[in-house]
C-alpha cells in the first residue's frame, strides 16, 4: 500500500506509554467501569488514577527500602512497609484504616509505665523543663549499656533550665545544676540541667529559627555571639545553599568557637497554627533523624517553640519528651527485626 501512495502503518501505543506512566491505564479504566455507578468516565480519569497510584507506590517502596536497609535486610517485608507508613505522617493519615498483613504493630509504651515514680521531681520536669540534651548510643544491638561522658552537656535557655543526657549526679561544677534524670530505652540518659548552651559538650546543638535562618532568638543570638564571624559565615552559606526552610524542616552546618561540632537549625512551629503540636513533634523527629544521618552520638535539644513561637512551656516540654521517647521506641523496634 505504501508503494501506491498510502499511509505507512505505525505501531500502536498503549495509553500508559502515551501518558508516560508505568501502571496500566486501560486496566484501571476497566476497573472504573466495573466498580463505579457512573455511566460515563472521562478519558483522563484512569490516567490520573494510574499516576496517583504509581506515585504512592514509589513513595511507600522508597521508605520501606530505607527501613529494610536500616535493618540490614536485602528484601522488603510487610514489616518494613508498616514501619514506613506508620512513621510518615501523611501516609499514616491516608492509610489509617488499612491493615497490612504480617506487618505487626508499631511499638508504643507510655513513658509513665517506664519512668520511676519520683513525686515532686517528675512534676518539676514537666512544668519547668527547658531544652533537652540527648546522648545516643552507637547503632549496634550490643551497645545498650549506660553512656558515660567525661564532661556532660549543659544548657542555657529562658530561665536557664534544660535537659541533658550524660552521667548522673545532682550538682556539677561550672555552675551547672542537675534537676532530674531519666533513663531511655537503649541506655541513654535524659537529664534536666541548668547551665550555658554555648558550653555544651555535644556533637550538635539545635537552634530554633524560622524559614530565613533568623539568629535573633535566645539560642541563636547566644551562639552567634560566641561563634563570631566564622559561625555567621557558615549560616550564610547554609542559607544560600538551602534556601527557605519549611515548617519543622531541619538543616545542619558546622559550629565554630564553641564545643559543639555542628548546629542543627530547625524551623520551629508557632503556637496557634494548624497542627502546631504535630509540627513540633515532626521538628524534633527531623532533628534526631538528621543527627542519625551524620552518625552523631550526642545532640542538645533546646525548648523548641517555647520562646517567640509562643508554645506553653509545659506543652512544649511534654511534646519534646514524648517525641524523643517515641523516636527511640521506633529505633528499638527496627533493631528487634535484625534477629528475625
Amino acid at each position: 500500500m505504501s508503494g501506491r501512495g498510502g499511509k505507512k502503518r505505525t505501531k500502536g501505543m498503549s495509553r500508559s506509554a502515551r501518558a508516560g506512566v508505568l501502571f496500566p491505564v486501560s486496566r484501571l479504566h476497566r476497573y472504573l467501569r466495573a466498580g463505579t455507578h457512573h455511566t460515563r468516565i472521562g478519558a483522563g480519569a484512569p490516567v490520573y488514577m494510574a499516576a496517583v497510584i504509581e506515585y504512592l507506590t514509589a513513595e511507600i517502596l522508597e521508605l520501606a527500602g530505607n527501613a529494610a536497609r536500616d535493618n540490614k535486610k536485602g528484601r522488603v517485608t510487610p514489616r518494613h512497609i508498616l514501619l514506613a507508613v506508620a512513621n510518615d505522617e501523611e501516609l499514616h493519615q491516608l492509610l489509617r484504616q488499612v491493615t497490612i498483613a504480617s506487618g505487626g504493630v508499631l511499638p508504643k509504651i507510655h513513658p509513665e509505665l517506664l519512668m520511676k515514680k519520683r513525686g515532686a521531681v517528675r512534676s518539676k520536669l514537666l512544668l519547668d523543663s527547658g531544652p533537652p540534651v540527648l546522648t545516643k548510643v552507637p547503632k549496634t544491638v550490643a551497645a545498650r549499656k549506660e553512656v558515660s561522658i567525661k564532661k556532660p552537656p549543659k544548657y542555657l535557655g529562658k530561665g536557664k533550665k534544660g535537659l541533658e543526657a550524660g552521667a548522673g549526679g545532682k550538682k556539677k561544677k561550672g555552675g551547672k545544676t542537675v534537676l532530674s534524670e531519666k533513663k531511655l530505652f537503649l541506655g541513654q540518659k535524659l537529664t534536666v540541667v541548668q547551665s550555658d548552651i554555648s558550653e555544651i559538650q555535644a556533637d550538635a546543638i539545635v537552634n530554633p529559627t524560622n524559614s530565613t535562618f533568623f539568629m535573633g532568638g535566645e539560642v541563636g543570638s547566644n551562639l552567634e555571639k560566641v561563634g563570631g564571624k566564622d559561625f555567621r559565615d557558615e549560616v550564610d552559606k547554609l542559607r544560600s545553599a538551602q534556601g527557605s526552610l519549611d515548617t519543622a524542616g531541619a538543616a545542619i552546618c558546622s559550629g565554630h568557637n564553641f564545643p559543639a561540632k555542628y548546629v542543627i537549625h530547625v524551623n520551629s512551629p508557632t503556637w496557634g497554627q494548624a497542627n502546631a503540636v504535630a509540627n513540633l513533634e515532626k521538628a524534633i523527629k527531623n532533628c534526631l533523624t538528621l543527627a542519625d544521618s551524620k552518625n552523631l552520638t550526642s545532640i542538645a535539644l533546646p525548648s523548641v517553640s517555647s520562646g517567640r513561637a509562643g508554645f506553653p512551656k509545659q506543652t512544649a516540654a511534654e511534646t519534646i519528651l514524648q517525641t524523643i521517647s517515641k523516636y527511640f521506641v521506633t529505633k528499638m523496634a527496627c533493631r528487634s527485626n535484625k534477629s528475625t
